[in-house]
Order: C-alpha cells, then structure tokens, then sequence
C-alpha cells in the first residue's frame, strides 16, 4: 500500500508542486490550504506523513502540531514542517512537540523529497 500524504499549506504553487512530485513517485497525497481543515483532515486521513506549512491564516502551524499532539491525533513525529522562518523559538518549540523534521522556504524539492522517505522509512520501523 503507498503511504498517505497531507500537505497543509496555503500556498497553491507550493503545494501543487509538491503534490506533482508525490504522485510521481506513487504516493496517495491530499493537500488542504489551511490549518482548520488541514487538521479535520488528519483526525479522517489519518496520514502516515503530513508536511506542514507554519505561517497560514487562522490556525497556523504551530497551533495544528499543537492540537494534533494535545488531542493524541496522531504521532508529532509523523509532521515535518515547511516554514520561511529560520531556525526560532518557534521552531524549536515544534521540535520540543515531537515533529519529525523541519525544512526552510524556499526548499529543494529533491531534499524534501530525501526526507519524506527518510521519515516514511524511520516510521514504519516503529
């Protein structure tokens, strides 16, 4: 069975892109723009990965990873987190939460992509 994806980001481009190269490499990827459905969408999907965007309208990130492990939705580590911020107390906070990974805007896609099967292969040894 491939591994289900959510990317929760509200940037259409990003995510489209992103989204592309998941598909290609045959993974069942979901996308939702905003932090309110991006979590509703975990609590159903229950994805084996969710790529994370931090600054987004409404609930952000960092409140989603919040809810996600406050709530027991699923595993922190299960999130890797795209933001254009560097390396803050916010970040680090997320770390502190349990998230899997985290990666700076603008990314390499060929990095992100190293990480996401990376982060599917460390899961799924659990």
């Amino acid at each position: 069975m491939n591994s289900k994806i959510l990317i929760i980001d509200d940037d259409p481009a990003v995510a489209k892109f992103i989204k592309f190269r998941l598909t290609k490499k045959g993974y069942d990827v979901h996308h939702k723009d905003n932090g309110i459905d991006g979590l509703e969408a975990i609590g159903v999907l229950k994805p084996d990965l969710v790529i994370l965007d931090m600054m987004m309208p409404g609930i952000d990130g960092r409140e989603v990873a919040e809810q996600v492990e406050e709530f027991k939705i699923i595993d922190p580590n299960r999130i890797i987190v795209l933001s254009g911020k560097e390396m803050t107390s916010e970040v680090k906070a997320l770390f502190e939460l349990g998230v899997h990974d985290y990666i700076q805007k603008p990314f390499n896609i060929d990095n992100l992509l190293i990480r996401i099967e990376r982060a599917l292969s460390s899961l799924s040894r659990q």
